[in-house]
């Protein structure tokens, strides 16, 4: 029987032709010089990225997130704002309960709204309905309108335009 190698579990044959390293010499799962080059790269990277950046704020003074806060001046639109709000104020309540004309041509005027509520109550219902607008009929043959062949409500019957048809020739022999 041959000799059983330190690690191996069974004596057999041993395979050459695969590649297989004799029995018990099967070296480890793990390279550790490959393994420590790569963890050696990347910190060696990382501290390069850093100071760089670092360098770079540097160069440039104070970086956009370290910068002094802008102050700006106050605004002086107003100088005494319960002043301009009165006088807003008493000009809205002028509006509201004075006459003036908006528009004399058209005669479009502005009156107070106590003098229009009365004006409107003493109409009665008649105030509150909507106003009578003219019945306006399309006239034929438009897109919004009837056929030509269908009347129009209040249009007379012998008032249908038809074609013209063209009539025979009358030729004397």
């Amino acid at each position: 029987m041959p000799e059983i190698a330190p690690g191996q579990l069974h004596a057999g044959t041993h395979d050459d032709v695969v590649g297989h390293a004799p029995p018990g010499t099967e070296p480890p799962d793990i390279r550790l010089k490959p393994l420590l080059l790569t963890g050696v790269f990347i910190v060696g990277f990382t501290a390069a990225t850093l100071g760089g950046i670092r360098f770079y704020y540097h160069q440039q003074g104070l970086g956009p997130l370290v910068q002094e806060a802008r102050t700006f001046p106050a605004p002086r639109l107003q100088q005494n704002p319960e002043a301009d709000l009165r006088a807003m104020l008493k000009e809205q309540r002028g509006r509201l309960a004075g006459y003036a004309w908006i528009d004399r041509e058209k005669g479009i005027a502005r009156m107070p709204i106590e003098e229009a509520m009365r004006r409107l109550s003493q109409r009665g219902e008649a105030a509150y309905a909507a106003p009578l607008q003219p019945e306006r009929v399309p006239a034929l043959g438009s897109r919004g309108g009837a056929s030509s062949s269908v009347l129009s409500p209040g249009a007379e019957p012998g008032a249908v335009r038809r074609p013209a048809q063209a009539e025979p020739d009358k030729a004397t022999p």
